[in-house]
């Protein structure tokens, strides 16, 4: 992943996802939750691993939780929540409810592994952009990520309510 300012995309992430596990494990709703995750440690596994999961645990979902950034490594003007199809929208909706953040939009992303290859609807959100240097100091902040966190949490209960 990215790394701006010594910030490292990885650690986003993964501190979204933890902060995402804690309001998912405190869950006490009508609905079944079966929730596995790739990581919730600092390790790497590859796209194949992660879809590969998804696909042997016959998930009715599948989030991917990103931060964007331009290749260019400059710091831009550019800003927004993605994310791609009707789950995407959702959870773009959620996040960017949750977060203040504008939305990007969405992207065509059948080029991407994880999306070409999981048998689960798949939303890849990307959070925000690194490259930004206001969103860059958002991502790193830990209210901002636990808001982020809820966004997702939302999105998936939407997606639960609309029979995914």
């Amino acid at each position: 992943g990215a790394v701006r300012n010594g910030i490292e995309e990885k650690s986003i992430n993964l501190d979204i996802v933890l902060a995402l596990k804690e309001q998912l494990d405190s869950y006490s709703g009508d609905k079944r939750l079966g929730i596995f995750y790739t990581r919730t440690t600092d390790t790497n596994p590859t796209l194949q691993q992660r879809a590969a999961l998804a696909n042997k645990a016959d998930a009715d979902l599948f989030i991917s939780v990103h931060c964007n950034s331009y290749e260019k490594g400059n710091f831009t003007a550019v800003s927004g929540t993605l994310g791609s199809k009707h789950l995407a929208q959702i959870c773009m909706d959620n996040v960017t409810a949750a977060t203040g953040n504008r939305a990007f939009g969405l992207l065509p992303a059948d080029d991407i592994y994880i999306i070409r290859t999981s048998e689960a609807p798949v939303a890849l959100v990307e959070v925000g952009f690194m490259t930004n240097r206001q969103e860059l100091d958002n991502l790193a902040n830990a209210d901002y990520q636990k808001q982020a966190a809820q966004g997702i949490y939302n999105a998936i209960m939407q997606a639960f309510d609309e029979g995914y």
